[in-house]
């Protein structure tokens, strides 16, 4: 038997031919054609002659078939002929498939959306162990998340998507679907479930990586419905075998068919576990019908956090084919990555600040190493970037704390924009938080006062309690800008220092006592319930710092009005007009402050009213709490000083809150802990070149 086409190979070019078999024999012969996807074109017996029509190859990919010429008095004799059709050069390469149920793309400010056809809301619920930054790799923002593996009901840091009313999302799910997600863990001990991508609540399906031992694999990798035939709850376990490496980079797909009654885990392409599936979708209970992105969908809450990274999660509506898998894994996959185990904790940076090129900016944390680079990633143009050298060593006045001192390069945009920050280790990088800077060929470095909350009765001190003289005389030792303090009035027109409108221990109002009443009444250090006048006293024994006086709102305009008499008297009589400023929640208190004493500072503490505003009445600044006002709106802090006047932030306590606060330029902070922010406050976090 010969052909026209080349000996050997059984080749046909991609534009098609017409193959002629010439059959040499003695003897009746038939043919047969194995042609599973049906390319092989028309074909003709001419005496001993085959001619087989074979079109065009459209598609980038070659095929082949067979024909077997079979012997009709002896069908055992078979020759067969393998046809192989080149790919054709011209066709469009095959497409991923895109995900039409869910398919969750972050944004530069933290927030999510669904780009699928769905366009489901996917809701946003920010914490300090939630990050986003630019992946260089992988050209797209991604998600980082630091909770502790496996932690449950958490209220914050982790994004939801909610398809309990979305029935067109649940019949997708419930005729076998599709679920892919890019991952990185950080942290895998084995002891707790936790979960990158999940509606697992009493039922459901997404990923988790299992405990250590479960069905006898390792902590790994694996894809989990719950599927049964009859309604009941039972988790079908497609488990991979693959350990999560820390710092390395996975891409995982889920499928259930359920036509073949199959669960499938696949990782990076590669088919790693199967399961049986029989039945029909149990999914997530009420008010847990959600998907979580860090972590477990829950009632009321999220449950088996994750640890690591997510860098895009996505639902499909079909069980993908092996080759689907492989072409969505051709789009992200990660071969030359060097996998980094971070261990980064601690981080304490400032997050906006005026700086130059050639000035150092220096973030404190641990688990830093020689070597370290850092880059940044304009947050708006993401063309725009650049990585800094970065010198690692002990900081000065924290030796528990590394600093790793990032000195700018020339070139840098001048202005104000803010920047991913991104530490860069043996090519693998990790988020590290946002900077604003401000670059200018002149930077101003401000940092603001420190104002001890009622005194410093905490914070590395003893035998104190609030508002008491002791806690004045410890924050005078601590050498800092001011101590507030609260005054109220009696009905015979003392003055004493108090938070509450009554003394802890007792019932009697004071403003509705005399002194006499209430004079034997002692704080929780021991002490007597202290006067102004002794306030005052103890705070003329240390000229340079100022006493932050805050006038109570009494419970008739008519006191307030003799307390802001009585104030200004006693001020007055001991010459400390120069040493003590003011605050209240009433305004009016605060405009009578300020047309009696024009000299003084008077801030308002209410939090209702612009920096505009008081700036016309005449009060010297604002002094607004920092979580429920402040946080909301910074832009108040700039639009303050370009009224001229300052801004107070109360009450600020934590570090995060305080690295904000000082970002954020205010002019003083009102803490609980003096202490901790004055230590803060001593370390370089801005240096100018030497």
């Amino acid at each position: 038997m010969t052909s026209n086409i080349a000996s050997g190979n059984g080749n046909v070019p991609y534009e098609g031919a017409t193959v002629v078999f010439t059959v040499t024999t003695d003897g009746r012969w038939t043919y047969v054609t194995d042609d599973s996807a049906g390319w092989l074109g028309q074909s003709a017996v001419d005496g001993n002659t085959l001619a087989v029509v074979v079109p065009e190859n459209t598609v980038s990919k070659e095929r082949s078939g067979q024909i077997k010429f079979i012997s009709v008095s002896d069908p055992t004799l078979v020759e067969t002929v393998t046809l192989i059709q080149d790919a054709s050069p011209e066709a469009p390469k095959p497409q991923a498939p895109k995900a039409d149920l869910l398919d969750v793309v972050f944004h530069a400010d933290g927030t999510a959306e669904d780009i699928s056809p769905m366009k489901n809301e996917v809701l946003f619920y920010p914490g300090t162990a939630l990050t986003s930054y630019y992946h260089d790799i992988y050209k797209r923002i991604v998600t980082n998340y630091t909770h502790t593996p496996g932690q449950s009901s958490r209220t914050t840091s982790y994004y939801r998507v909610d398809y309990y009313q979305n029935e067109a999302f649940k019949n997708g799910l419930d005729d076998g679907h599709s679920m892919e997600v890019v991952l990185r863990s950080n942290k895998n001990d084995g002891t707790k479930e936790y979960k990158p991508f999940s509606a697992h609540e009493q039922g459901g399906t997404g990923f988790l990586i299992c405990t250590e031992g479960k069905n006898g694999y390792s902590a790994c990798i694996t894809f989990l419905p719950n599927v049964s035939t009859t309604g009941s709850s039972q988790w079908i376990w497609a488990q991979s075998g693959v350990y999560p490496e820390p710092g390395r980079y996975y891409h995982v797909v889920g499928i259930w068919n359920k036509t073949e009654g199959k669960a499938y885990v696949y990782v990076d392409g590669m088919l790693q576990g199967t399961a049986d599936a029989v039945g029909n979708l149990n999914h997530a209970r009420d008010g847990a019908r959600w998907f979580a992105l860090g972590g477990d969908s829950a009632v009321g809450s999220m449950g088996n956090a994750w640890n690591g990274e997510v860098v895009l999660a996505r639902v499909f509506d079909d069980p993908l084919s092996e080759e689907q898998v492989a072409l969505l894994y051709e789009e992200v996959k990660y071969e030359t990555q060097t996998p980094v185990a971070f261990d980064i904790a601690n981080l304490v940076y400032l997050g906006s600040c005026g700086i130059g090129a050639g000035y150092t900016y220096t973030i404190y944390g641990n688990g830093f190493q020689t070597g370290d680079q850092v880059r940044f990633t304009s947050t708006t143009d993401l063309s725009v970037a650049f990585t800094a050298d970065a010198k690692m060593s002990d900081p000065e006045g924290d030796g528990k704390l590394q600093a790793l001192a990032v000195t700018l390069p020339e070139g840098i945009p001048s202005g104000k924009n803010r920047y991913f920050m991104t530490l860069v280790r043996s090519g693998s990088q990790y988020p590290l938080g946002t900077v604003e800077f401000d670059v200018s060929d002149s930077p101003s470095i401000i940092l603001p006062e420190i104002i001890a909350h009622r005194g410093q009765h905490q914070d590395g001190v003893e035998n104190s309690t609030e508002n008491s003289i002791a806690a004045l005389a410890n924050a005078q030792k601590l050498g800092i800008y001011g101590a507030e303090f609260d005054v109220w009035i009696t009905s015979d027109d003392v003055l004493v220092v108090n938070h509450n409108s009554t003394v802890t221990g007792s019932d009697l109002k004071i403003e509705q006592s005399t002194y006499d009443q209430i004079k034997e009444l002692t704080l929780a250090n021991g002490e007597k319930l202290p006067t102004f006048d002794a306030y005052l006293e103890q705070g003329a024994t240390n000229a340079s710092m100022k006493l932050i006086c805050e006038i109570k709102t009494h419970s008739s305009t008519e006191n307030n009005t003799r307390a802001v008499n009585a104030v200004l008297a006693a001020v007055k009589a001991k010459n400390m007009e120069a040493r003590v400023d003011y605050i209240a929640f009433d305004y009016e208190i605060c405009k009578q402050l300020a047309a009696a004493m024009p000299a003084a500072g008077v801030q308002y503490l209410g939090g209702d009213k612009s920096p505009a505003d008081v700036s016309k009445d005449k009060l010297t600044g604002i002094d607004y709490q920092y979580s429920s006002v402040l946080s909301k709106k910074p832009e108040w802090v700039e639009e303050a000083h370009a009224c001229g006047i300052t801004v107070n932030a109360w009450t600020v306590n934590t570090t995060a809150d305080m690295m904000a606060c000082i970002g954020l330029g205010v002019d003083y902070i009102t803490t609980d802990n003096p202490a901790t922010l004055k230590k803060l406050l001593d370390m370089p976090f801005v240096s100018a070149p030497k």
